[in-house]
C-alpha cells in the first residue's frame, strides 16, 4: 500500500495561468495577471524609504527572538492609525483588538473562522464579482457563502442600486466581505456616501461588514482611499477589518499585514479581542514574520521616511492614473467610440475586459499576452511603451468587431 498514490490533479483556470506564463520563452511575453506593481522596466520596485528602513533595521536589531503570537503590535497601531485615523481611534479607544498577520490570504481565513465561530448564520455575502481567493478561504473556514450584485459586467458599472436591493435581502447576524477599495477584480469603488448609505444597511439589519483592504494609496490617494472606511466604522457598532500592506510598501514576498475586530460593547477590552484573535490564528501558524513589519514600523515612525514613502507611493498612483488614461484612450480610438471610457472611472491596478475565455486563451497563446481567466487585466503591470500594441490585438478581437 502506498499512502500517496494519487492522480495528477486537474490544474484550475487560475493555476493553468500561471503555469503556461512561468513555462513561455519568449522575451515579448506581457504579464498582467500576477497582482503586482511594476515599473517600466518591468520589474517590482522596492521603495527607497523601505530600503533606508531595512537599513536602520540591520544596524539596530539585536534579537531574533520571537515575538508574542500577536506579533508586532507597535506596527499594528501605526497602520491602524494610517487606515482609520486619530479621530474614528479616539472614538473607538479601548475597543479595538488587533494582530499582526502574514499578509491577505491569512486575514481571509482568520476572518472566516471569527465568523463562524461567533455569527449564528455562519455565513458571509460576497460581491459578486470579487477575488477568487476570497471565497475560497471562506469556504475553507466552513462559511456558507452567498452572492450580491456589484458590477454589471455587460455594461461596465457599479451597480449600486442592484447591490442595496441585495443587502436589503440579507439576514441580521450576516456577514458582509466590502473590498476597502480598488475593488479586485472591476477596479469599480464605492463612493464615500455610498459607503454611508451600505453602513446604515447594516446597523439597522444587524450584518456584520468584513472590510479587506490591501491597496491603500493606489487608488485615490492614502486618505482618499479610506475615507468610506472611516466612514462606516463610525456607524456601524462592529466590523472586521484586515489590512495588507504587500501593495501599499512593497513588501510582497516578506509577508506583513493585521487583522482587527473594532465593537462597541461596554464591557469588551482590547486585550480580550487581541487575545480572541491570537487564538485564532494560533490554530493556523504561530508568529507571524517580523522583518516587514519592524521596517514598515520604523518608516512610520520617521518623519522623513514616512514622507519619502508617501510621495514614492504618490508617484505610482498618478502612473497607474496615466497608464489607465492612456490605455483607454488607445482603446477608443482604435474602436472610434467611447466604449472603453470605463478604464478611467475606476481605480487602482485591475479592471476587468469584457472578452471570451476563448480570446483570453488566443491573447496567451498567440501573443504571450497574460490576463486573469475572468478578465481581468493588472494596468498596473502595463509598460506604457506596449501600450498601443495592446490596444491593437485587443481591438482585433472577435468581440469588438
Amino acid at each position: 500500500m502506498r499512502i500517496f498514490d494519487i492522480p495528477n490533479p486537474e490544474l484550475d483556470n487560475t493555476r493553468k495561468m500561471f503555469r503556461d506564463l512561468e513555462s513561455d520563452l519568449r522575451h515579448t511575453k506581457i504579464d498582467l495577471g500576477i497582482g503586482i506593481y511594476r515599473d517600466e522596466n518591468g520589474d517590482a520596485p522596492v521603495f527607497g524609504a523601505i530600503k533606508k528602513a531595512e537599513k536602520i533595521l540591520f544596524q539596530t536589531e539585536i534579537s531574533k527572538s520571537y515575538k508574542t503570537p500577536s506579533g508586532n503590535l507597535s506596527y499594528c497601531n501605526n497602520i491602524l492609525d494610517l487606515v482609520l485615523g486619530q479621530s474614528v481611534l479616539k472614538d473607538r479607544h479601548g475597543k479595538i483588538g488587533v494582530i499582526q498577520i502574514p499578509g491577505a490570504g491569512s486575514g481571509l481565513r482568520i476572518a472566516g473562522e471569527l465568523i463562524k465561530s461567533s455569527t449564528k448564520n455562519r455565513c458571509i455575502s460576497v460581491p459578486d464579482p470579487t477575488w477568487r481567493q476570497q471565497p475560497f478561504m471562506f469556504q475553507k473556514s466552513g462559511l456558507s457563502i452567498k452572492k450580491y450584485v456589484y458590477y454589471d459586467t455587460k455594461n461596465n458599472f457599479l451597480d449600486f442600486e442592484g447591490m442595496l436591493t441585495d443587502l436589503n435581502k440579507l439576514e441580521s447576524g450576516d456577514a458582509l466581505l466590502l473590498h476597502g477599495c480598488c475593488h479586485n477584480p472591476t477596479g469599480a469603488d464605492l463612493s464615500v456616501d455610498q459607503w454611508e448609505e451600505v453602513a446604515h444597511v447594516c446597523s439597522k439589519i444587524g450584518l456584520l461588514p468584513f472590510i479587506d483592504l490591501v491597496y491603500q494609496g493606489l487608488g485615490k490617494g492614502i486618505e482618499e482611499d479610506v475615507e468610506g472606511i472611516r466612514r462606516l466604522v463610525s456607524i456601524v457598532p462592529e466590523v472586521i477589518l484586515t489590512v495588507s500592506s504587500s501593495k501599499t510598501f512593497g513588501v510582497y514576498r516578506d509577508r506583513c499585514g493585521l487583522m482587527a475586530v473594532i465593537t462597541d460593547v461596554e464591557r469588551v477590552k482590547a486585550s480580550s479581542l487581541e487575545t480572541m484573535l491570537s487564538e485564532i490564528a494560533r490554530e493556523l501558524y504561530f508568529h507571524p514574520p517580523d522583518h516587514a513589519a519592524s521596517v514598515i514600523n520604523i518608516l512610520l515612525e520617521d518623519v522623513n521616511l514616512k514622507k519619502e514613502w508617501s510621495l514614492e507611493l504618490n508617484t505610482m498612483q498618478k502612473r497607474i492614473v496615466s497608464l489607465r488614461d492612456k490605455f483607454a484612450n488607445a482603446l477608443q480610438e482604435k474602436q472610434n467610440s467611447d466604449y472603453f471610457s470605463f478604464l478611467n472611472t475606476q481605480s487602482g491596478m485591475f479592471s476587468l475586459l469584457p472578452i471570451s475565455n476563448e480570446s483570453i486563451l488566443s491573447l496567451r497563446h498567440n501573443n504571450g499576452v497574460y490576463l486573469m481567466p475572468d478578465g481581468r487585466i493588472n494596468i498596473a503591470s502595463l509598460p506604457e511603451i506596449k501600450i498601443e500594441y495592446l490596444s491593437k490585438i485587443i481591438s482585433e478581437l472577435p468581440e469588438f468587431n
